[in-house]
């Protein structure tokens, strides 16, 4: 499991189960909701709670996912963070199921397609059939971010894709990157261009990144 080892002692980190999914989705916005990208793709709304209800619930069920939170003792056990990783599988698969996208609650589906599309091919692209690990969302509630959080449940995998010799791949905001480049040593690997929209979010790109192993006595295949 992931350790809180490092987080302040308030704050603590154990899988998600069903019952977390309303707290998840609340969540998604708490981490998210600020950021004008965001807010234009999925506004706050009863039909996109239902559709991040069912992502989470989705995730939950996927014997290849796992997903963790990160819970307050100091605020009533409220969940503050979320990840959610897929173990490798052998011939590299990670068969991903969504709700749909579609419909007129999306809006404006040339951004939709554009983001969801463009993550998808550059995975392809990218790892093709080798097996990895991958990140697939991680937020954190904007008033509990730089605490260490973020780290925390990225090492949970990136420390398991070392002692097995593999690759770490996810995707990032432009704004993000930085981050995982300086702090987690990945490097770039692909862009996803979105068109712009100047009445609202403006210019918003995301990119992907890939991560290599470290080398330690228990990397069974490093070479």
């Amino acid at each position: 499991m992931a350790s809180s080892k490092s987080l302040p002692p308030n704050l603590h980190i154990r899988p998600a189960t069903e019952v977390d999914i309303p707290a998840l989705t609340s969540n998604f916005y708490t981490s998210f909701g600020h950021a004008p990208f965001m807010a234009y793709l999925f506004p706050k709304s009863p039909y996109f709670d239902k559709w991040w209800n069912e992502v989470f619930a989705l995730g939950l069920r996927n014997p290849t996912d796992r997903t963790f939170v990160v819970t307050d003792s100091n605020a009533g056990d409220k969940i503050v963070a979320f990840s959610r990783w897929m173990v490798p599988q052998a011939d590299g698969s990670l068969e991903r199921k969504w709700p749909e996208v579609g419909g007129e609650a999306w809006g404006d589906m040339e951004v939709a397609n554009a983001f969801f599309g463009g993550m998808g091919g550059n995975h392809e692209i990218i790892m093709g059939n080798r097996p990895h690990w991958f990140l697939e969302l991680l937020g954190t509630d904007k008033a509990y971010q730089r605490q260490g959080i973020a780290g925390a449940l990225i090492r949970w995998g990136t420390d398991q894709a070392d002692k097995e010799g593999l690759e770490t791949y996810l995707d990032a905001s432009e704004e993000g990157r930085e981050y995982y480049i300086r702090r987690h040593d990945f490097v770039l690997k692909g862009e996803i261009p979105i068109p712009s929209r100047p009445d609202s979010y403006g210019e918003f790109q995301c990119v992907s990144v890939l991560r290599q192993p470290r080398k330690s006595e228990g990397n069974k295949h490093a070479h």
